[in-house]
């Protein structure tokens, strides 16, 4: 008995040297980089995972480490995150990259994976079926996909979608039923991808509500609102660096059509008396 106590006492000092060691290696690890992100593993298919690690792995400036928890939470609090750290739960991974924050998401959002309906997701949108023939022989698969609201019927010896079947409104529970007629027919309505849960770049923490910003939207919005802006100064006759400029312009030809306009109006000179 004791000496099972002895090799368990073993096992578990070894355990706790070895996550130490982890921790001082991914320590001294993330120093060699500018930006530190996490990246969460909850329902993220393997096989996306292991493409994009070895995508970024390509580039050759960009580490991925997935790690036990406590490991990552430790290296976490000693980078000075330790607010961050006491929020992770799910089993999640480290990256380390020399990439901003942004690129990286940006990365992961163009990487994304198309994956068949679940029993008890909700629709993202209608999902319909478009007529047309299929490779499917007749027999059960016909039953299924009649139960499943799927307008079908027998062609040439395959089951034919007779035409378009709405089979799942926006906002609607998929059934086990429908879930199944979709997974016959290829259809993948869902979307997974890496979700980035924060990134740190020495200075800032960027949360993933900021990360989730699209780009492109948020460089027409912020132009909008320069132009808004500047249309609002010009016509309250706020001077600023931007519309000093317009302003005096506009001063000057209000100025020179006053001028013009007196000129106009002014009275002859009287005549000197003799």
């Amino acid at each position: 008995m004791k000496k099972e106590t002895k090799v368990e006492h073993k096992k578990e000092r070894a355990s706790i040297a070895r996550k130490k060691h982890a921790v001082v290696d991914l320590g001294s690890k993330a120093k060699g980089y500018p930006t530190l992100a996490v990246i969460t593993l909850r329902n993220l298919p393997d096989d996306l995972l292991q493409s994009s690690k070895k995508k970024l792995r390509e580039a050759d400036d960009t580490y991925v480490k997935v790690s036990k928890l406590t490991v990552l939470k430790r290296v976490l609090e000693n980078a000075g995150l330790k607010a961050q750290a006491d929020k992770i739960l799910d089993p999640s991974a480290l990256i380390l990259t020399k990439h901003s924050a942004y690129a990286l998401n940006s990365f992961f959002r163009r990487n994304r994976k198309k994956v068949a309906a679940k029993a008890g997701q909700v629709a993202p949108y209608e999902i319909m079926v478009h007529a047309g023939d299929t490779d499917l022989p007749p027999g059960p698969a016909l039953s299924e996909l009649k139960n499943a609201g799927v307008n079908v019927m027998i062609k040439a010896g395959k089951i034919s979608v007779n035409k378009d079947s709405i089979v799942a409104k926006q906002g609607e529970t998929i059934t086990a039923q429908k879930a199944k007629a979709l997974q016959m027919l290829g259809i993948l309505p869902f979307e997974v991808g890496v979700e980035m849960v924060f990134a740190y770049d020495g200075k800032y923490v960027y949360g993933s509500e900021i990360l989730a910003i699209d780009d492109e939207k948020f460089k027409t919005d912020v132009l909008q609102a320069a132009r808004d802006a500047m249309n609002m100064s010009i016509n309250a006759g706020i001077y600023t660096s931007g519309s000093i400029e317009q302003l005096l312009t506009s001063a000057i030809r209000q100025g020179m059509a006053l001028s013009s306009l007196n000129k106009e109006k002014a009275p002859e000179a009287a005549a000197p008396a003799q």
